[in-house]
């Protein structure tokens, strides 16, 4: 059943049961001699164990399963008796000293919605609860006076089922309302056994699979492959919801991933259950809610970051920023020596002459790491050559000139 729908049986059902509460109190204590506040009491037990019944059966409406439906009845006529009984009297002794009864049908709205929370064992719904019910008695309570005026008749029947009617209609919708306002987090099924279903997640743990007593199960032979308990919704500390498989043979798909995990579910994320699709959705929490890994960035002060997906390592936290790191310059290579190498091993490459010389040709510049060698670049015509000095006994020129062999010497005049 659609949370919309929920609302709407929840005005039916409350305003059908307050008549049938009515109907059975002018049955069997329209001849009852106690008079005054214990009739009054008698009569608003009998309508609000009626109101509180049906209402309690509504809520569980998305099981679908008319056994537990039943189940469900026996707390809504106790808590609601009970809630009915002491309403109806308080309200009379406060009618007798010029209080409005309207505060009397508040205690019985209240005892009526903590019904479906007590049953459900959830403090949300216990809550949503007492605010719609004690808000739906106190309106159907102002209403009731003024409709027995409107209404008249001989025996006053008439007028008395119309206000408990209206009595029944406020407590419901107002205690649907509640549940649907108030709501933090729910499931929609999108596609399969039933879609268009919703729950509204207000257990701790939620199961999810093919057993008939879960809150929305999944049965037909679409879902004949799912376990009887598939896997679970778990609220954690912080209020997000968590799901996890059941080690289950088909696996539980999120968001078209198999989970291997426990996951924390995100607004919007969709379930697959074998060829049913459930849709999750929550209400936005308040910021903080979410634990925060504390990061400092590069102006010094501490910002909260994201947790971490699930299964990923925690970033490192440093306690200083890190300055970013400087490029190593590359030393600059050695200048060329000007000493003189022996001949037996040749230089690697002719070294650089201490002081240029005009009958030189200047040096090649150095040539670029990994690249070809770059050609040469055009000089001008060196001028005339010009014999060096000879070089130095049992040594090795440094440098070898390019220069042009000198003429030959005349040859000797004869006497």
């Amino acid at each position: 059943m659609s949370l919309p729908r929920l609302v709407y049986y929840s005005a039916v059902i409350g305003g059908w049961a307050a008549f049938i509460g009515w109907f059975f109190s002018e049955m069997f204590l329209q001849s009852d001699s106690a008079g005054g506040s214990v009739q009054v009491a008698l009569v608003g037990g009998l309508v609000g164990a009626a109101i509180g019944a049906g209402l309690n059966a509504v809520a569980g409406m998305a099981n679908g399963q008319w056994k537990q439906l039943l189940m469900r009845t026996l707390p809504g006529l106790i808590g609601g008796g009970l809630g009915g009984a002491l309403g109806g009297l308080a309200g009379n002794i406060l009618f007798m000293v010029g209080v409005p009864r309207a505060f009397g049908w508040c205690l019985m709205g209240l005892g009526i919605g903590v019904v479906e929370g007590l049953y459900e064992r959830s403090p949300g719904k216990i809550r949503n609860g007492l605010i719609g019910g004690g808000l739906g008695g106190l309106l159907g309570g102002m209403l009731f006076n003024p409709i027995m005026g409107l209404i008249g008749s001989a025996s006053g029947m008439s007028s008395r089922a119309t206000s408990f009617v209206i009595l029944g209609m406020c407590i419901g919708v107002l205690i649907g309302l509640a549940q649907v306002v108030l709501k933090d987090a729910w499931l929609t099924v999108l596609d399969g056994y039933r879609a268009g279903r919703q729950l509204i997640l207000s257990q701790p743990v939620t199961t999810l699979g093919r057993a008939e007593h879960l809150p929305l199960p999944f049965l037909g032979a679409m879902s004949q492959d799912l376990e009887l308990e598939h896997a679970r919704l778990t609220r954690q500390p912080n209020g997000s919801f968590a799901l996890a498989d059941n080690q289950t043979r088909l696996g539980t798909r999120l968001n078209g991933q198999p989970i291997q995990s426990t996951v924390v579910l995100k607004d919007g994320d969709v379930i697959k259950l074998g060829t049913n699709f459930i849709r999750f959705n929550e209400r936005q929490r308040k910021a903080g809610a979410e634990s925060a890994v504390p990061t400092t960035g590069f102006s010094g002060k501490v910002v909260a970051a994201p947790p971490p997906p699930p299964g990923s390592a925690k970033p490192s936290v440093s306690a200083k920023p890190t300055a970013p790191m400087r490029p190593v310059a590359s030393a600059p290579p050695p200048p060329a020596s000007d000493k003189v190498v022996s001949a037996a091993a040749p230089a690697p490459a002719p070294p650089r002459p201490s002081a240029p010389s005009p009958n030189l040709a200047p040096p090649r510049p150095p040539a670029p790491a990994g690249g070809a060698l770059p050609p040469p670049p055009k000089m001008p015509a060196p001028p005339k050559p010009v014999a060096p000095p000879p070089p130095p006994s049992g040594g090795v020129q440094s440098i070898r000139p390019i220069i042009a062999p000198p003429p030959p010497p005349p040859p000797p005049r004869k006497p």
